[in-house]
């Protein structure tokens, strides 16, 4: 380790806090940590490995939620107001790691802190307030069953701030995370979502209604080095605005991806039952912002791009609806997933959604497989409560929302999410459902043609994405060679070179679409925290994360049967741009080739050589279990 190492970037502190016992401790962070995972994902995730009992269920009090920043949280660093929550992953019993951008994290650095830990279970609501290092745990009752958005609006207003770019951020639960819907996500700065793998469920089994971080503590910056850094972030921001994604996302948001993608088949609708629908030009992001909605741009913290807006709907039949501007997910998920053909009504949906608080991932593909179901006649009207949950019925899927956020009739078995339902429901319901992992649904695309993406999911360890498209920005530094046009060898090598980039990003913590070259961003870290790292030193950092989090996996009982997709997704689409196209036929050849590349075995267990090469030895002993 650089003898220098931290000259500055960290606080160097971690909050403990133990609902059950009511009892709040402030420990020193291990620089050795820190070098060896920087921070965010990678910190998180070695924090939770060591804290973890293992074969625990997600809900026991003794589990923990880990919430990390990196060195660059806080900072002039565009879009670092991002933080990673790290737990158990309530859908499969595996690993979680979610990440929001907005300005929650950079909030918690302000308010003192790199990392949050919590633990035990409070018997009654509580909400967690930080301040300038100073924190206590406060009676939540009144904040019971209220969504996030009136959750948000009565915690700024107790602590008198109004305006949402001040210094005050709320990160909360809605009614599905207190009734632990295994997709409930955690909401902060009123639109921004840690979504995956049911982070609010947890919350809510620990009592936790929410946590409010204020602060004015300072990121430490060596004087000396502060031009330089200056300089960095300079050349940072203008990389990142020459992109590709900085040129697309930054003037008309990620809904300029949708007519893109609808073109080769990669947006789904109805439950990917179909890749054509009429009507697509309304879903472009040009008309969709010019003629669908009345806008007002609102960024996160530090970001330069024109990407997040607040809206109104201007026409169709929810016109007057307010909310955030959705992005390519949710247009398509709220949209044409649910054979809905109004660009505005997702708007509607999204705004509902966030107040409930569920991932909407999850609840697109729950909902499009049972409005398949319903037309179908694999499920009537009686068994959904009355609800006739028809293709393009967005007062029905809303409805279904609030039961489901309720666990009220039939919500109650949909609250389990898209596999656990499918199992329950039986008959031909497991066929038509959309899931990866045994238990998460993907991304709101159709991957099946896309393969990268597909692939990337069904291998990732954290319940989401874990590998960086090769065709982003700073995949150059990594050597990766244009695709082949069938999936093969070629698509699990460059998976996992992909994914070592990836998880030394999520350690740094930034916000994705604000990508630099490799070269600055390591430079940048350097100059901040008196690191010597360089690009092989920075892909060794996100192997050891890739590696760890395969580890905990494995732990808790991962196999090789996880690494896989449901029965929808390895059928070949029946029409549209990619029919006939399906990676089943070579997965098992695919799937080998990227468990060889990252030096795993057959059945994709990280070697004992690998370990040992990445600083990994203590998880050695699960090998031999």
């Amino acid at each position: 380790m650089n003898k220098k190492f931290p000259k500055g970037g960290y606080l160097g502190k971690t909050l403990r806090v133990d609902l059950s016992s009511g009892k709040i401790t402030e420990e020193m962070i291990d620089p050795k940590f820190l070098y060896q995972y920087i921070g965010g994902t990678g910190l998180g995730v070695r924090l939770l490995y060591d804290e973890t009992i293992p074969g625990l269920d997600p809900y026991d009090p003794q589990n923990r939620i880990v919430i990390a920043v990196g060195p660059l949280t806080g900072t002039l660093v565009p879009g670092s107001g991002t933080y990673s929550i790290n737990c158990r992953n309530t859908l499969t019993g595996l690993l979680t790691s979610a990440q929001a951008n907005g300005f929650f994290g950079a909030r918690l650095r302000y308010a003192g802190y790199d990392v949050l830990i919590i633990q035990g279970k409070s018997d009654t609501p509580v909400y967690l307030y930080i301040n300038d290092g100073q924190a206590t745990i406060e009676d939540a009752s009144k904040l019971a069953g209220k969504g996030t958005f009136a959750t948000d609006q009565w915690l700024r207003k107790k602590y008198g701030e109004a305006d949402i770019d001040h210094h005050i951020s709320v990160a909360a639960i809605g009614p599905a995370g207190e009734n632990l819907v295994r997709f409930a996500c955690v909401m902060n700065d009123r639109g921004h979502v840690a979504a995956t793998g049911g982070v609010g469920a947890i919350m809510g089994s620990k009592g936790l209604k929410a946590i409010v971080v204020h602060g004015n503590q300072a990121i430490p910056v060596d004087p000396a080095d502060s031009e330089t850094f200056l300089e960095n972030i300079r050349q940072w921001r203008d990389e990142a605005h020459n992109t590709g994604m900085g040129k697309s996302v930054g003037k008309k948001g990620t809904i300029g991806f949708y007519l893109n993608a609808h073109k080769k088949g990669w947006a789904p609708v109805k439950n990917l039952t179909t890749n054509v629908f009429s009507g697509t030009e309304k879903f472009d992001g040009d008309y969709i912002r010019k003629k669908a909605h009345k806008s007002l741009p609102r960024s996160c913290y530090q970001c330069t791009f024109t990407h997040c807006h607040a809206v109104q709907v201007t026409r169709g039949p929810y016109k007057g609806a307010i909310g955030e501007e959705v992005e390519y997910e949710i247009l398509a998920g709220f949209g044409p997933n649910w054979g809905i053909y109004d660009p505005g009504t997702p708007t509607m949906l999204n705004t509902l959604n966030d107040d409930l608080g569920m991932d909407a991932k999850e609840l697109t593909f729950l909902i499009s497989m049972m409005m398949e179901g319903y037309e179908k006649g694999m499920i009537g009207k009686k068994e959904l409560d009355g609800i006739a949950l028809k293709w393009g019925d967005a007062e029905a899927a809303a409805e279904m929302m609030r039961r489901i956020s309720r666990r009220e009739g039939i919500g109650d078995l949909l609250a389990e999410g898209v596999k656990r339902s499918s199992d329950k429901l039986g008959g031909e319901f497991p066929s038509i459902a959309v899931y990866v992992k045994k238990g998460n649904a993907p991304h709101v695309h159709d991957p099946r043609s896309r393969w990268g993406t597909l692939f990337n999911q069904v291998v990732a360890d954290t319940g989401s994405q874990e590998a960086v498209d090769y065709t982003a920005r700073g995949s150059e530094d990594l050597a990766i060679e244009k695709p082949t046009a069938e999936p093969d060898e070629y698509l699990g090598e460059v998976n996992a070179k992909s994914a070592w980039w990836r998880q030394f990003q999520e350690c740094l913590l930034y916000c994705y679409y604000q990508t630099a070259s490799g070269e600055t961003m390591i430079k940048t870290l350097n100059t901040l925290t008196g690191s010597d790292y360089d690009m092989a030193h920075a892909l060794r950092i996100g192997k050891r994360v890739v590696n760890l989090m395969r580890m905990f996996n494995v732990r808790e009982g991962m196999t090789k049967e996880h690494d896989s997709f449901s029965q929808r997704l390895g059928t070949p689409p029946v029409d549209g741009p990619a029919q006939g196209k399906s990676i089943a036929p070579t997965f098992e050849r695919v799937l080998q080739a990227y468990y060889k590349m990252s030096n795993w075995d057959q059945e994709g267990v990280p070697t004992r050589e690998i370990l040992e090469e990445l600083d990994l030895g203590f998880t050695i002993p699960v090998l031999g279990k």
